[in-house]
């Protein structure tokens, strides 16, 4: 039912331990797709150990040179290749399942994710700059309502599962994507597409800086994303740069597009 994917990034070997071994009953996966953004060698160990153990497909996309080539770009390569499961799961690298996340928990998500476009805790953040003019440029952009002081409703990148047919008929990540950003736009694609949004509720707990402070973390069966709160954020590397199209420019540099993988297997 699921591809389940992620970026591991540079030398965080605890983020990319704790990531990977939370995954455990998983029942309703196709396969998992891991990323590989400048990792260290302890970290490409850890997966090679942890990928001969499973007992679904895994595949994992590098960059040749083991460059850092960015979030999206690496997940748009990932989405496109190995035709993926009904379902797209994304986790970044600083999130992870509690101890009580078994089989219950991804049959939970399997039954919301059947009822929605996108499933994900949901947020809103207010547009950049002139991002709105080029959103309304857009092919898939379908007329409403949308300005300077417009707010999109969105799951937030930690983590969330997004229908494959429905990426891939809007080609989402789009090229102009690199590192920020990708979430928010996506939320306005469904919006204006029609689609469903739906809050995963307590399957997952957010730990950004907001979330904490109106809910206090609980115990049980769920996916905890933004750990750290921003800091915790950046586990798959910072750019420094702007949100995309916040410029007004409908056709920015896509050079970080232009890079080959190298895709390894196991267990298929």
């Amino acid at each position: 039912m699921f591809s389940v994917c992620t970026v591991l990034y540079g030398p965080h070997e605890d983020l990319a331990e704790k990531l990977l071994s939370s995954w455990k009953n998983y029942d309703k996966v196709t396969d998992f797709r891991i990323g590989l953004n400048a990792v260290s060698e302890k970290s490409r160990y850890l997966l090679q150990d942890w990928a001969s153990r499973q007992k679904v497909p895994v595949y994992v996309f590098e960059p040749e040179g083991q460059e850092n080539v960015g979030k999206y770009p690496l997940m748009r390569a990932m989405f496109r290749s190995c035709e993926p499961a009904e379902y797209l799961m994304w986790f970044d690298d600083d999130s992870y399942l509690d101890e009580y996340a078994g089989t219950e928990w991804w049959r939970s998500v399997g039954v919301q994710a059947a009822s929605a476009t996108q499933v994900g805790a949901v947020h809103r953040i207010i547009q950049r700059s002139r991002q709105f003019e080029v959103i309304q440029q857009q092919p898939w952009y379908s007329g409403k309502s949308l300005g300077p002081r417009h707010r999109y409703t969105f799951a937030t990148g930690g983590w969330w599962t997004l229908n494959r047919d429905f990426a891939l008929a809007h080609d989402y990540p789009f090229t102009a994507i690199h590192h920020n950003g990708g979430d928010s736009v996506l939320g306005e694609l469904i919006r204006q597409q029609g689609g469903k949004l739906k809050n995963a509720g307590r399957l997952c707990q957010c730990h950004c800086e907001s979330c904490i402070k109106k809910v206090k973390p609980t115990a049980g069966c769920k996916v905890h994303i933004n750990v750290g709160g921003r800091q915790g954020r950046r586990g798959i590397g910072v750019t420094g740069e702007r949100y995309v199209w916040a410029d007004g420019n409908p056709e920015p540099s896509t050079e970080h597009q232009n890079f080959r993988i190298n895709l390894t297997t196991y267990n298929t």
